[in-house]
């Protein structure tokens, strides 16, 4: 079983099949607002003050030069990830084979070849794992819209607001690591107008073209770009979108982003679900924003939603439900999880672990008994957009 090239909306793209073994070394995340980062800041981390790219030394004056200069960071990281992970795989299938998986998978025992050495039956190529994707778009839109369309504030006036954190203490010193319950300065009113401004941009999960193109337009281009990587066994990458629990460390170490979001707090989880709380216009706009791009050219479109147990109760609730569900699957979609549960239990188990020790909640990729989660996700969780009717 082999990859295969296929044509979509008049473009060739690689579609995985069969070309490398699966494994579980060497999975590398990328945090895509964090380059976004680096771009609007010249290279530099802010938070360290170290170089983490050379100087780009634009003046992003329009809104194709910022995203050609994401482009080029962007890709730049894949070519360091698809270094690491060759390498990474070659030691290990060298040193360190492995044996009983290997003896567990389909052809392997037959051919004589472990998993590194593509002994079995369904193998599949590496891919370039991204998290904060809706964070990217979001922000994107954001800078588009406020600074190159509108003209709300300039580029500069943007960076001194994610410098001071729009006004607001940074997640770490609160201890809260979601938008609400975010603690002012005494000086937030000098950041109030464009803090306002980013958050009230257009948000993707809202069945909004403006932000749903830009959305569009990154999952098509990231998708094309691995093509242009190799794996070890001379196959090209492809895209994944996942965030499994990253979302909570690489938004520990991230700033404020220019969609509105506080420095060190929890990106959006999964590949396509919305940013908490910023999805306001029902689970259907959300599939639309969601569908926008074909599923198929990645590997994970990850869509993860909270629903009020209410809304499924009794039999009339359970077909709703059930519809839901074939709605979005009808629109191309892959793969959804649901979380049914009333917030403020999950608030009452955060302050009372003792007294939920067998309540599990699906995060993003896994399902994880709530009181064994850090608070980073936890807050995250809760924050999550509550669907009380659909």
């Amino acid at each position: 079983m082999h990859g295969r090239w296929a044509e979509f909306d008049g473009e060739t793209h690689y579609i995985p099949g069969g070309s490398a073994p699966a494994t579980s070394v060497g999975v590398h995340f990328i945090s895509v607002p964090k380059v976004l980062e680096a771009v609007l800041f010249n290279g530099l981390d802010r938070r360290t003050g170290r170089r983490v790219y050379p100087a780009h030394n634009k003046a992003l004056k329009t809104y194709e030069e910022l995203w050609e200069a994401f482009q080029k960071y962007f890709s730049l990281t894949v070519e360091v990830l698809t270094l690491t992970n060759n390498i990474q795989h070659d030691i290990w299938g060298k040193v360190s084979p492995s044996i009983i998986n290997s003896m567990l998978k389909p052809d392997c025992l037959e051919t004589g070849k472990d998993i590194s050495h593509q002994g079995s039956r369904y193998n599949r190529t590496f891919n370039v794992e991204v998290c904060g994707g809706v964070n990217l778009v979001n922000s994107l839109a954001s800078m588009k819209k406020n600074i190159y369309e509108e003209k709300n504030f300039t580029l500069g006036e943007l960076k001194d607001a994610i410098d001071k954190n729009f006004g607001y203490f940074t997640a770490q010193e609160t201890g809260s690591y979601s938008l609400i319950e975010q603690q002012k300065t005494e000086n937030y009113e000098d950041w109030l107008k464009i803090h306002t401004q980013c958050l009230d941009a257009p948000k993707y999960g809202n069945d909004d073209k403006f932000v749903d193109n830009i959305f569009r337009d990154w999952q098509n281009w990231f998708s094309k770009m691995c093509e242009n990587y190799k794996s070890i066994y001379d196959q090209p990458l492809y895209s994944c979108q996942i965030s499994v629990s990253t979302h909570a460390p690489m938004g520990a170490v991230t700033l404020a982003t220019p969609d509105g979001r506080l420095s060190g707090t929890t990106f959006a989880d999964g590949s396509v679900s919305a940013y908490p709380g910023t999805d306001t216009n029902g689970p259907y706009a959300l599939f639309n924003s969601a569908t926008c791009y074909n599923h198929s050219l990645s590997q994970n479109s990850q869509l993860n939603m909270k629903i009020h147990p209410s809304v499924v109760k009794g039999r009339e609730g359970s077909k709703k439900f059930l519809e839901m569900i074939r709605a979005y699957l009808r629109k191309g979609a892959f793969h959804a999880q649901f979380n049914i549960v009333d917030s403020r239990m999950l608030k009452e188990a955060q302050n009372e672990p003792d007294n939920y020790r067998g309540l599990m909640v699906r995060v993003a990729g896994f399902t994880q008994y709530w009181v064994e989660l850090g608070k980073q996700i936890q807050d995250e969780v809760i924050a999550r957009t509550e669907y009380e009717e659909i």
